[in-house]
C-alpha cells in the first residue's frame, strides 16, 4: 500500500488481505487505485472479499483496478457473488506482450492522478520456455476441452467494423453462447457484465458524458430519486435480472492459448516533482507583500499585484505611480526536490529476466534509463527510493539479477519478497497467541500453530547483493519523503503478542511460555481435573460409540467477515482409513490448513480429501475453493483417487470460468449413454440437487430451487453415479442434501456412514423444519449460530440461526452432540451468553460423586445434547466433544485475559504521509 495524506494505492490483493488489514489496523480508506501484477490466486484471490468489504464500509465508491489481459474475464467470473451498487469500478487490462514481439519505442502511463504516475512493465518468457505453465495441462486425463472460437482472430477493416452486428443483436439471437463472442465483442460482454454487477460504473459513465451504451446495457439500474447521498439498494431480484445467471464470462481461448506462461506485470510508481520551500526574503525584495499572494506563490501559482512607485520630474519634485508586477513562483521558491520512484517487480521465474531488462536498455525510454543512471543530472529528474521484489525459485542468485538491483544505487532500499528466503513465521498474531493461551488448556483440542522463524534458504548467502536489502515481513514501513530505511510499524510490534513469546524460550525448554491470570490458572486446573476424571471412567467403562475416532477440526468459524480471531467458514472432517471431507472452504481456506497440519502435512490432507462440499455461493463459504485445487494439482506424488466436489451450478460455473485463467484439474464432461461415475484424480462435479433428501435423482428446472443451466457437467444421471462412487470411497451408506432457509439456494448435509455413525451440516439457514427431519439421531449436528439469542428478529431478517434456535434444532433432531460455528463479528473469541443455553440445555453435572455420574453425559444416549463452540484451529474427536462443555468457564476467563491485554476490538486506525505499508 502506498499511502499519501489524501489517497493510497495497493500493489496486489491475496487471499487473506480484508483479514490483514483488520488484524494490522491498516487504513483502507481513501484507496483510489489497486494494481494486479498477476490474475493468480496468490495475487488476486481476495479481490472479491475486498471489493464488497470496501463497498459495505461506504469508505470508497470509485476504485481503478489495473491488471494484465484477462482481469475483466477475473471480475465478471464473480458476478453471480460479487456486486455493490454503491461502488464504481474501473477496470484496465495491460495489454499482454508476447516475448518475440518488439517494443514500444517509449512508454506511457498506465494510470495517472495528482499523487502518482505509474508505468506498467508486462513481461514474458522467451518463446521454446522451459518454465513450468500453470495452465497448461500434462495430464490427459486432467485436460480441459475448451470450445474453439469460432473463427481465428483478424484485422478488420472499418468497413467491417461498421457492418459488424451489434452486442446487443448477437445476444438476442437464439441459441447466444458468449464463449463463441469474437474476441471484441466478448471484451464488451465482460464490460457489461461488471457494469451490472457495479452499476454505480455505469451510472457514472453516463453523467460523465461517455457515448451512449448499447440497448443491451440499458434498463438495469434501479429507479429513485437521485441526490447526494443518495443510495441505490437493488433488491436480489433485481440482481437476478441484472446479472445473466444462466451465461459465461465469454470466449477467452485465443488468449489463454497465446501463452507459453503466466502473464506477470511489474509496476513503475513515479510521485509528483515537490515545490521548494517559499523564501521570504526573495519575496520582499520582489516586493510580493504579505498575504494570500505569497500562499498562492506556494501553490505555485503566478501572480500579478500594483506596487507604488516614485518617480522623479525634470523639476526636480516627485510624483507617485502605479507600476504592476508579475512575480512567478519559481522567483521566490528554492530549488525543488525531484520525483520519488517506487518499483514493484514480479519475477515468478528467471526466464522473465530477460524480459524484465529489455525495460531498462538505454534505448528504450529515458525514464527507465534514468532509474538506474548515477548521474547526477539524472538523479534530479527522479529519484528510486524502494524496490519490492516479488520473486520466484532461483531468480534472486541470478547473476543478472543482481547486476539489475545493483544499477539502482547504494540509497535504494531493496524488500525481497521470496518464499525459500522468507521465513514461515505468523501473520494472525492475535490469533495464535490466542490459540496459545487455549493450548494451555488442552494441547490436544487447541494445537499450536505451525510457523518456521527460520528460513529455508539465508539471504546473507548470496553474494553481492545491494546492502540495502531486506527481507518483506508483514507490517513495514518506508518512509518514502523524508526517505528512512524499512521499519516495522509501531503499532504492530506493540500489538504482537505472539512473537515476543519465543524470544523468552530457552534450549532446555522449549514450550513457548504465557502468562496467565492466577483466576485463569484455577479455572484451567478445576476443568482438567474433572475432565481427566470422566476420562477416566469412560476408559474403564470399554464402552465407546461409532463415530467417536472421527476428527473434526473448524478451519473458519465467523461469518461473513474475517476477523483477528475467526476467519471465514471451513470446516475439515477426518475419517480413519477412509479419508477427508471439507464443509464449505471460504477465503485463506488452505492457508489455515498450512498453519494447522504445517506445509507438509497441509498436503497430506489434501492427498486425502475425496469429498469438498460447498453449501452455497456466498463469498465467505467457497471463496477458497481455488486455492486448494491448485495446491491439489501441485501434490507430488499425485492423489490416487478423484476429488468430488459437491455444490450449486452457480460455484461449479464460477469455477470452471476461473479455470480459463489457472488451470484447476476440474474434468471436462462428454455425454455419455453408459453414465458410468468419471475415474482419474481430478476434480469431479457433483450436483447438489441431484442428492435431495426428499427427491434424489431429480431436478427441478423452474423457480428459485432450479437446476439453471443446460451444461453436459450438470446430468442428473451422472452426478448420481459419481455420488454413488464417493460413498463408495468414503464407506457412507448415504449422502443428501437438504434444501435451507437462506438469502440463496443453500443446501445442508447429511453423511450417514456404515459404521453407525451420522453427520449434520445446517450450512447457513434460518430454524429448518427439513433438516431435523432429515437428520434424526445424527451422532453430530454443526449448525450455525451467528446471532445471539437476544437477535432473534436480526437472525430472521439475515436468514440466519441465533445459539438458542441451533440447539433447539439439535434437540428436535434427536442428536447426540451439537457443534455450534459461524458465529457473527460481534462475538469474536466466546459467546458469552452460551453459559445461560448450556445450563437451559444442561447435560453437563459438574457436581458428579461418582465416576459412572460423571462418565453419563458422554455415554447415556438418552441425555440431551452436548453442546460444544467451534474455535479457528480447534481438533476435536467426536468421542471427545463433551469436553468443550466442561471448558466453558475457563474459554470465558480466557476471553477476559484476551480483553485485559489486547483490549477490545476496534475500527481501522488511519495512517497519514507519504510511506509504504507491506
Amino acid at each position: 500500500m502506498i499511502s499519501f495524506d489524501d489517497a493510497k494505492y495497493m500493489f496486489n490483493a491475496g487471499e487473506g488481505t480484508v483479514r490483514s488489514q483488520t488484524h494490522s489496523e491498516s487504513n483502507r480508506r481513501r484507496m483510489k487505485a489497486l494494481f494486479l501484477s498477476q490474475l493468480s490466486l496468490e495475487r488476486a484471490g481476495g479481490i472479491p472479499g475486498l471489493l464488497m468489504t470496501v463497498a459495505d464500509a461506504s469508505s470508497i465508491n470509485d476504485l481503478k483496478i489495473v491488471g494484465p489481459t484477462g482481469l475483466t474475464y477475473r471480475l465478471a467470473a464473480g458476478r453471480l457473488y460479487t456486486f455493490r451498487d454503491n461502488l464504481r469500478v474501473d477496470p484496465v487490462e495491460i495489454p499482454y506482450r508476447p516475448a518475440e514481439e518488439p517494443f514500444l519505442s517509449s512508454s506511457s502511463p498506465i494510470f495517472k492522478d495528482h499523487n502518482i504516475t505509474v508505468y506498467a512493465q508486462p513481461l514474458s518468457t522467451p518463446p521454446q520456455s522451459s518454465s513450468d505453465d500453470l495452465n497448461t495441462e500434462t495430464d490427459a486425463s486432467l485436460k480441459r476441452k475448451c470450445e474453439p472460437s469460432p473463427e481465428p482472430p483478424r484485422k478488420r477493416s472499418k468497413t467491417d467494423a461498421q457492418s459488424a452486428p451489434t452486442l446487443a443483436h448477437l445476444m438476442s439471437a437464439p441459441g447466444f453462447k458468449p464463449t463463441l463472442l469474437p474476441e471484441d465483442k466478448a471484451d464488451e460482454w465482460r464490460r457489461l457484465i461488471i457494469e451490472r454487477m457495479f452499476p454505480a460504473t455505469r451510472a457514472k459513465l453516463e453523467t460523465s458524458g461517455s457515448p451512449k451504451k448499447d440497448a443491451a446495457t440499458q434498463g438495469t439500474r434501479k429507479k429513485g430519486k437521485a441526490g447526494k447521498g443518495a443510495k441505490s439498494e437493488p433488491t436480489k431480484s433485481e440482481h437476478a435480472q441484472a446479472i445473466p445467471e444462466d451465461k459465461e464470462s465469454g470466449n477467452f481461448d485465443e488468449y489463454r492459448r497465446s501463452r507459453s506462461s503466466p502473464s506477470a506485470v511489474s509496476y513503475v510508481i513515479v510521485g509528483p516533482r515537490v515545490r521548494g520551500k517559499f523564501d521570504v526574503k526573495k519575496s520582499i525584495a520582489l516586493g510580493v507583500p504579505n498575504g494570500p499572494l505569497r500562499g498562492r506563490l506556494t501553490k505555485g501559482d503566478t501572480v500579478t499585484f500594483t506596487v507604488k512607485d516614485t518617480v522623479a520630474r525634470e523639476d526636480g519634485t516627485s510624483e507617485t505611480v502605479d507600476r504592476t508586477v508579475t512575480v512567478k513562483p519559481e522567483e521566490c521558491m528554492g530549488e525543488s526536490e525531484p520525483p520519488t520512484a517506487a518499483i514493484v517487480l514480479d519475477v515468478p521465474s528467471p526466464e522473465y529476466i530477460s524480459s524484465l531488462l529489455q525495460y531498462y536498455r538505454k534505448d528504450f525510454d529515458p525514464l527507465f534509463s534514468m532509474l538506474r543512471s548515477t548521474d547526477p543530472e539524472h538523479r534530479k529528474e527522479v529519484q528510486v527510493r524502494a524496490l519490492f521484489h516479488l520473486v520466484g525459485d532461483g531468480v534472486l542468485e541470478d547473476p543478472r539479477y543482481i547486476d539489475f538491483m545493483r544499477g539502482f544505487g547504494d540509497d535504494a532500499q531493496h524488500v525481497v519478497a521470496s518464499k525459500e528466503h522468507c521465513p514461515n513465521s505468523v501473520t494472525f498474531t492475535s490469533a495464535a497467541a490466542n490459540q496459545l493461551r487455549l493450548s494451555k488448556l488442552d494441547p490436544v483440542i487447541f494445537p499450536l500453530q505451525k510457523f518456521q522463524m527460520e528460513s529455508r534458504r539465508r539471504l546473507a548467502d548470496i553474494p553481492n547483493l545491494p546492502p540495502n536489502t531486506h527481507l518483506m515481513v508483514s507490517n513495514l514501513n518506508i518512509r518514502i519523503r523524508p526517505p528512512a530505511p524499512p521499519a516495522k510499524n509501531p503499532n504492530a510490534i506493540t500489538n504482537d503478542y505472539f512473537h515476543p513469546l519465543l524470544e523468552k524460550m530457552t534450549p532446555t525448554d522449549t514450550s513457548i511460555p504465557v502468562e496467565l491470570s492466577t483466576e485463569t490458572q484455577n479455572k484451567f486446573v478445576e476443568a482438567q481435573q474433572l475432565t481427566e476424571k470422566i476420562e477416566r471412567a469412560i476408559l474403564k467403562s470399554g464402552v465407546t460409540k461409532p463415530g467417536d475416532d472421527v476428527v473434526v477440526i473448524p478451519l473458519g468459524t465467523g461469518s461473513a467477515v474475517p476477523g483477528k480471531y475467526r476467519t471465514v467458514s471451513s470446516t475439515l472432517i477426518q475419517i480413519p482409513n477412509w479419508g477427508n471431507i471439507l464443509l464449505d472452504a471460504g477465503e485463506g481456506t488452505y492457508y489455515q490448513l498450512a498453519r494447522h497440519f504445517g506445509e507438509d502435512g497441509a498436503r497430506d490432507v489434501l492427498r486425502d480429501l475425496k469429498c469438498l462440499f460447498v453449501s452455497h455461493a456466498h463469498a465467505d463459504h467457497h471463496m477458497g475453493v481455488g486455492m486448494l485445487l491448485r495446491k491439489r494439482l501441485e501434490l507430488d506424488p499425485q492423489p490416487a483417487h478423484p476429488l468430488y466436489l459437491v455444490t450449486i451450478r452457480t460455484v461449479h460455473l464460477s469455477l470452471r470460468e476461473m479455470q480459463a485463467l489457472e488451470y484447476l484439474g476440474i474434468q471436462d464432461i462428454s455425454p455419455s449413454e453408459s453414465m458410468e461415475p468419471d475415474s482419474g484424480n481430478g476434480v469431479i462435479p457433483i450436483m447438489s440437487e441431484a442428492l435431495h433428501f426428499k427427491r434424489p435423482g431429480v431436478y427441478t428446472y423452474s423457480g428459485p430451487w432450479g437446476i439453471g443451466g443446460t451444461e453436459p457437467w450438470l446430468d442428473v444421471n451422472r452426478s448420481t453415479a459419481n455420488a454413488a462412487a464417493l460413498c463408495q470411497s468414503l464407506g457412507l451408506d448415504k449422502m443428501s442434501t437438504v434444501d435451507m432457509i437462506h438469502g440463496t439456494k443453500c443446501y445442508g448435509l447429511v453423511l450417514s456412514h456404515h459404521e453407525g455413525w451420522s453427520i449434520v451440516f445446517s450450512g447457513d439457514t434460518e430454524s429448518s423444519e427439513n433438516l431435523v427431519q432429515a437428520g434424526q439421531g445424527a451422532t453430530l449436528l454443526i449448525h450455525e449460530a451467528t446471532m445471539a439469542d437476544d437477535q432473534v428478529d436480526l437472525a430472521k431478517a439475515k436468514k440466519h440461526s441465533t445459539f438458542g434456535q441451533a440447539i433447539d434444532i439439535g434437540r428436535r433432531m434427536k442428536a447426540e452432540k451439537i457443534l455450534l460455528t459461524h458465529f457473527s463479528a460481534r462475538h469474536p473469541k466466546v459467546p458469552m451468553t452460551l453459559l445461560e443455553l448450556n445450563s437451559a440445555s444442561s447435560s453437563c453435572d459438574a457436581s458428579a460423586s461418582s465416576d459412572a455420574a460423571a462418565a453419563a453425559p458422554s455415554l447415556s444416549p438418552s441425555s440431551s445434547p452436548i453442546v460444544a463452540l467451534a474455535f479457528d484451529q480447534a481438533s476435536m474427536r467426536i468421542g471427545d466433544m463433551w469436553k468443550m462443555q466442561y471448558y466453558l468457564e475457563a474459554l470465558e476467563q480466557i476471553e477476559k485475559d484476551t480483553v485485559a491485554v489486547e483490549g477490545e476490538d476496534e475500527d481501522e486506525v488511519g495512517r497519514l504521509n507519504v510511506e509504504v505499508s507491506v
